[in-house]
């Protein structure tokens, strides 16, 4: 396969970069604690991201009763007690991949970068503050909370793209989300790469330009100058 020749690389943050080392996912026990079994994880997670990835929070017990509006459930203290509970379980446990910060500083010497992630601000900030300092690795920082924009949005691509001065051919998504990163790419029109780190997507035909299980590969996918 011949190497894909960008000048910038854009990154997902959460499962690509960066995680929450829980034995469950956080987000499934907040669906179950709020009793919502008649959808699935997947549309729950989509009504997560509009409920409170599209604003900035002052406190978290704003997000949490955001969250509970968004799905017309009661506010109560003891609920709000417990969500508090999980949140800052989760908070406590996240971790970078142990390639991320030398695979970002490789790249970063080779090409332009960005991050581009749906989020809720209080996560990010913890990991800004504790391990993974934006500024130190990437050119531009493009949270779905700070812009009111959610990938698969290809508008979401395009603000980094148009601060960089770079061409949507001229760029790759990495990311670990078929639905957000890899489809909001092609809508972009940027090439796609994507980290599939458990092999959940093995032997399936995928619409992306390449595959890897690790950001270590990275560079078997990507021209570097060095």
């Amino acid at each position: 396969m011949e190497k894909l020749k960008v000048k910038a690389v854009f990154f997902d943050l959460w499962h690509t970069l960066a995680f929450s080392d829980l034995k469950k996912d956080f987000f499934m026990d907040i669906q179950e604690r709020l009793g919502l079994n008649e959808i699935t994880h997947a549309q729950f997670m989509c009504e997560c991201e509009q409920a409170i990835m599209l604003e900035k929070f002052e406190s978290l017990d704003q997000l949490y009763t955001k969250l509970l509006n968004h799905f017309s459930h009661p506010v109560g203290e003891i609920l709000l007690g417990d969500l508090d509970f999980l949140w800052n379980k989760s908070l406590k446990t996240i971790k970078l991949y142990p390639e991320t910060k030398k695979v970002l500083k490789k790249t970063r010497k080779n090409f332009k970068t960005a991050l581009v992630s749906n989020c809720e601000n209080f996560a990010v900030n913890h990991l800004n503050s504790n391990g993974l300092k934006f500024n130190d690795f990437f050119d531009e920082t493009i949270l779905s909370c700070d812009v009111a924009l959610l990938k698969p949005n290809p508008k979401i691509f395009r603000l980094p793209l148009k601060k960089l001065k770079i061409k949507p051919a001229e760029a790759v998504m990495v990311g670990d989300s078929l639905r957000t990163d890899m489809t909001g790419a092609k809508r972009a029109g940027m090439k796609s790469i994507l980290i599939d780190r458990k092999n959940r997507h093995k032997g399936k035909k995928l619409s992306v330009d390449a595959v890897i299980h690790s950001l270590d590969e990275l560079d078997e996918i990507i021209e570097f100058k060095n």
